[in-house]
């Protein structure tokens, strides 16, 4: 098989759901995806750049957030955006945003395919 075999992508829609939270909340993100059908999540670390920063005795304080990148099939997008909203809303102490992104192609997915066959 070629590296760029067109029969190792997946063609399925995908969307890529990102959470951007305040540190410490990534889990419950991933908790809330998971139990709206996600099979598993990337979490980053950030520190936010923009107006949120704050100054404390002269210093400046970076805001540090968690990034949740869940890769869902098109069906599951809704349900798990407002699993992760009801518990990071802006409302709530994490502070949370979730969007979803198209996504073309997939490849590297065989837990997902094993889990459906």
């Amino acid at each position: 098989m070629e590296i760029f075999d067109e029969d190792i992508f997946d063609d399925d829609l995908y969307k890529l759901v990102v959470t951007i939270v305040q540190r410490g909340y990534a889990d419950e993100v991933v908790f809330a995806g998971k139990s709206a059908g996600a099979k598993g999540a990337v979490i980053l670390q950030g520190k936010g750049a923009g107006s949120s920063e704050r100054k404390f005795f002269g210093f400046r304080i970076d805001p540090e957030n968690e990034v949740v990148m869940m890769l869902v099939k098109e069906e599951l997008v809704v349900p798990i955006m407002k699993a992760i909203y009801s518990v990071t809303d802006y409302k709530s102490s994490a502070r949370g945003m979730v969007f979803a992104l198209p996504v073309s192609y997939v490849t590297g997915m065989t837990h997902i395919k094993d889990d459906e066959e």
